[in-house]
């Protein structure tokens, strides 16, 4: 091996040290950049760890450069800079293990560990500084002079490296990091041993060039981020779909089957029943009250008191061949082994006893009852919606007794909906007498931090039951097909109040309203917003019209139709309950929308389920990478509500905030706004693309 003489040594270590400090710093900037982009935690620690090695190798640059221009005068301060360096290096080390804490256990460390970090920083500094000769360089230098700087990192490394490759699955991106690291800290070791047996001059290369090695791994660990990276956005992608697929076919609350992939499993049953010579058994389950369950322990309550429900019938004894939740408070379950009506009743009562047990929500205990319907394979029908509509009638006469009975269906039980033409001509007169009311629930946006609108939803003030919330009704309204006539009725009336409002305060708030499928498949709702703009005098961006994501896919083409002329002639629209349909992803560029309402299922297991805040951050970033908005329902909490801010929701809305309110406590609001120099957002702030 040649001679290395001094001045070439120092020559190469001072490029080295400064091409690695170059390095480093700059790929500090590039974490940092990362970290503002992806929101890793581990990138922001990682950052300034390198931003604390690019000083270290800087001062080992100087020093060595300074050797080479006056030796002696290096002499007296070197040591003391080494000891700089050491703690700037410390330092890193500290910062690059709760970087890959925070990496492995996806939570942030807590704040004392970075003051434990800056401490041990310092101290090993002291320690190092009294523990360092004064040398010229590293290089032909004594062990002493570079035992600290090897072996602390070298150990620190490979603790590290060891720690993230068990700990981190086997992406390709986490390997190439966490054995970057592991090869340093060997590399280190190596260095060491190299330094108490070889030779002089072969001890001067090694330490010559083992910097220019570093910089080698640390681009082996940049490029190792940027894969890790791409492989976390690509699976957060990945889950994204697989949730809007599964959301298709299941229940977003409780996990079970919905009515479609329901109504799609039937046949085959019946098939499987026809070619056994086996009969089918459907049953639906029906909370009794669970408008009562809601109010006495909050909606976030009674989901619970849902899930529990659900969480009963597929651990029931006699499993079935199907559980699904088919409407609010409504399951069906089916058998294929029963054609005693007997054996049907006793299972249908082991059902009930076992689903009527008390049920734990917190602190409270809640007590349910429920009623049963049943209709059976071949005796009353051999078509999915047939047997659905038979084991309804039978619900709904068991669900009319005071205590929830079970029902079978019987011929002549169909006279029952004789009742849905009687109610009629009581749902119309309730319109004509404006016996519904419209209660506004406020909107709130975050980046302003104050009022930006309103939800109007419908209340039935009944002269003899009082006040009726929309299940109690809208069902009814449904089946009767007088969906638009009571859309009508809403929309006028939350074109009265708009024009109430720009004749008292001078200004509006907007409202939302949502409009049912009807509406939005037929251009007669074009001319009936035009003449909601001529008879009241409102202005369109005042007035927003809200449609659920399954209602804007079952006519998509005639669908986006509409809403493309309501777009241009000034009218918000939003998709309402987004998540819970099908198609999400797939069809979302193309409906010609502003905003975009989050379902609170999502939200409501938001603080226990990390794949919610996972799918909701994918979510809400796809949004504003179209333009759009984002607003989510049905904040309880403020853990919510701060979850929710931090990624990047616009606006909220729920009881966390403000319940429903009648018009007269929504118009003192908005007086309360007006004293508080508080004013309606341009209508500009809503529709702007990010």
């Amino acid at each position: 091996m040649p001679q290395l003489d001094l001045m070439t040594s120092l020559a190469i270590e001072t490029f080295a040290h400064a091409i690695q400090a170059v390095f480093l710093i700059g790929f500090a900037s590039l974490l940092m950049y990362y970290h503002r982009y992806y929101r890793r935690d581990y990138l922001s620690y990682w950052s300034f760890a390198c931003f604390a090695f690019g000083p270290s190798e800087l001062i080992r640059a100087f020093l060595a450069g300074s050797a080479m221009v006056a030796p002696e005068s290096a002499l007296n301060w070197s040591g003391g800079l080494q000891g700089i360096a050491l703690t700037f290096q410390y330092l890193a080390i500290c910062f690059i293990a709760l970087g890959a804490s925070c990496a492995a256990f996806n939570s942030k460390p807590q704040k004392y560990w970075q003051y434990i970090a800056y401490a041990v920083s310092l101290i090993g500094g002291v320690i190092s500084y009294f523990w360092l000769e004064p040398t010229i360089s590293s290089v032909g230098s004594t062990p002493n002079a570079g035992f600290m700087r090897f072996l602390v990192t070298g150990l620190a490394l490979i603790a590290i490296g060891f720690f993230m490759w068990r700990s981190l699955g086997a992406g390709i991106g986490p390997k190439l990091v966490s054995g970057g690291f592991l090869s340093i800290g060997i590399k280190n070791f190596l260095v060491l041993a190299g330094m108490f047996s070889l030779s002089a001059n072969a001890i001067d290369w090694v330490l010559s060039f083992q910097a220019l090695l570093t910089v080698i791994i640390i681009a082996v660990v940049i490029v190792g981020v940027i894969i890790w990276l791409l492989e976390s956005e690509r699976n957060t992608a990945v889950r994204a779909i697989q949730r809007a697929e599964y959301l298709h076919t299941h229940d977003a609350l409780t996990g079970v089957s919905n009515r479609d992939q329901l109504v799609s499993k039937i046949p085959l049953f019946i098939e499987y029943c026809r070619s056994n010579n086996r009969h089918l058994t459907m049953m639906l389950i029906g909370v009794s009250r669970f408008k009562v369950v809601n109010e006495n322990i909050g909606i976030r309550g009674g989901d619970q008191v849902l899930k529990e429900i659900a969480r009963r019938l597929q651990n029931f004894t006699k499993q079935p061949l199907t559980v699904s939740r088919i409407s609010g408070d409504v399951f069906a379950i089916a058998f294929d082994h029963l054609k005693n009506r007997s054996l049907i009743q006793d299972l249908a009562t082991e059902l009930q006893e076992a689903l009527t047990l008390p049920i734990d929500i917190g602190e409270k205990t809640v007590n349910i009852a429920v009623g049963i319907g049943i209709s059976r394979y071949p005796q009353h029908g051999s078509r999915s919606e047939v047997l659905l509509n038979k084991a309804t009638i039978g619900l709904t006469q068991a669900k009319q007794s005071h205590q929830p009975t079970i029902t079978f269906y019987e011929r002549g039980m169909d006279e029952m909906y004789s009742y849905l033409v009687d109610m009629e001509p009581v749902l119309r007169k309730a319109m004509q007498e404006n016996e519904f009311t419209l209660y506004l629930q406020p909107q709130f946006d975050f980046d302003h931090q104050q009022l930006c609108g309103f939800e109007a939803l419908i209340r039935w003030q009944h002269p003899e039951r009082g006040l009726l919330s929309p299940a109690e009704f809208l069902p009814y309204i449904e089946q009767l097909g007088l969906s638009t006539d009571l859309d009508d009725w809403v929309l006028n009336q939350a074109a009265a109040i708009l024009s109430s409002w720009q004749q008292k305060f001078g200004v509006c708030w907007p409202i939302a309203v949502n409009l049912s499928a009807p509406q939005f498949q037929h251009f007669q709702l074009i001319e009936k917003m035009q003449r909601l703009q001529e008879d009241y005098g409102i202005s369109p961006e005042w007035l927003e019209l809200e449609i659920t994501e399954n209602v804007a896919m079952s006519d998509l083409h005639n669908g986006m139709s509409v809403i493309q002329r309501l777009r241009e002639m000034g009218f918000g629209i939003s998709i309402d309950d987004f998540g819970t349909g099908h198609s999400s992803l797939a069809y979302l560029r193309s409906l010609p929308i502003n905003k975009i309402k989050i379902d609170r299922s999502f939200i409501s297991e938001l603080q226990q389920n990390n794949n919610d805040a996972t799918i909701l951050k994918a979510m809400i970033r796809l949004s504003h990478g179209l333009g759009k908005r984002v607003i989510a329902e049905g904040i309880e909490t403020e853990e919510q509500q701060d979850m929710l801010q931090k990624l990047g929701c616009d606006m909220m809305q729920g009881y966390f905030y403000s319940p429903p309110m009648r018009l007269q406590f929504a118009e003192q609001f908005i007086e309360r706004q007006i004293q508080s120099n508080k004013k309606p957002l341009p209508p500009g702030e809503f529709a702007t693309a990010f």
